[in-house]
């Protein structure tokens, strides 16, 4: 498994076990991490002073080692480098034929990301005069940029999962409002519908993971088994959702949409309430817990007419009529 640098929360996680005389391998253990990883974050990390591994020291000398490790670029402002590649892109050449023809004319490897990255650092308004994709990101960069790390795939869930048989299964999402500024975090239980919600100010995965935690509060552990989700950046905090949910984050294959069936019918139940040109801060708490309420009431036929909240909580609801 690839090292990846371990998060702030991650830090605090490894404080408070470490307080609590847990080893390095149980702390692994919890965080979904290599043994390795974890003795190499407090060996390099821990406070010189003290001794002892302290997750605000951590965070500020990883901060700063890293600022250390940037390496300067190649391309030195008004150097014979950069009037070339200027010089060419203004003859409508891509990155990577300029990357190729200084290779064959001087002898010198260049690649076509670094010129990529010049440019969008230094000349953005070269972009859309000259580049054939108009400004949209370099697509093989900006995969590599956001690839979440240490997934756990839908592959791996219990196949008895999939048939709805046992309550505890979530499947969970979010929906964005007009102009993508605000959005709704969605988390529908697999086998009885029951939904639950809440109002986001955006999808980083630090909203994302308080909405898990805020949602599932009050929900027994034994009916937070397993929560299914898709590929998204918002879920970037997925093993610290793990953590302090105690639930196992499996993702969905990309484009396979119908592996979160559930929760993309549920999104569409929502969105009757909530239509897509709907500006999301409009909508108030107390409006989307209304919304929530009705589709959680609501008796469906999959479920011989119950609703999700009866099934879910076991409960059964007497149907009043008005006169």
């Amino acid at each position: 498994m690839p090292y990846s640098h371990i998060s702030e929360r991650e830090s605090i996680a490894i404080e408070i076990h470490l307080s609590e005389c847990k080893n390095k391998s149980q702390i692994a253990w919890k965080l979904w991490r290599s043994h390795t990883t974890i003795g190499r974050e407090i060996q390099n990390y821990s406070n010189p002073e003290t001794w002892e591994y302290e997750a605000e020291y951590a965070v500020y000398a990883r901060c700063l080692t890293q600022s250390q490790k940037q390496r300067k670029s190649r391309i030195e402002p008004w150097g014979t480098l950069e009037k070339y590649i200027l010089e060419k892109i203004q003859k409508y050449w891509s990155p990577e034929q300029i990357a190729g023809r200084w290779k064959q004319e001087k002898w010198e490897k260049l690649s076509k990301d670094t010129i990529y990255v010049y440019i969008y650092e230094n000349y953005p308004e070269l972009i859309k005069e000259y580049f054939r994709r108009k400004g949209k990101k370099y697509q093989s960069k900006r995969k590599e940029k956001y690839q979440l790390n240490d997934r756990r795939m839908i592959d791996e869930r219990a196949k008895y999962i999939e048939k709805r048989k046992t309550l505890g299964h979530w499947e969970a999402d979010t929906i964005i409002g007009k102009n993508k500024k605000w959005a709704i975090f969605t988390n529908v239980e697999r086998k009885s519908g029951y939904l639950l919600t809440k109002k986001l100010r955006s999808k980083s995965g630090r909203e994302v993971e308080d909405a898990f935690r805020e949602t599932f509060e009050d929900i027994p552990k034994n009916k937070r088994k397993t929560t299914t989700v898709d590929n998204g950046r918002e879920f970037s905090e997925h093993k610290m959702v793990e953590y302090f949910t105690e639930t196992l984050i499996y993702f969905a294959h990309t484009y396979s949409s119908w592996q979160r069936g559930t929760n993309e019918n549920t999104n569409g139940l929502l969105r009757q309430f909530i239509p897509k040109k709907i500006d999301f801060k409009t909508v108030s708490k107390k409006q989307l817990e209304k919304y929530t309420e009705l589709i959680n009431l609501r008796p469906r036929k999959r479920l011989n007419y119950k609703s999700p909240y009866e099934v879910f909580f076991k409960k059964n609801l007497k149907l009043c009529t008005s006169n």
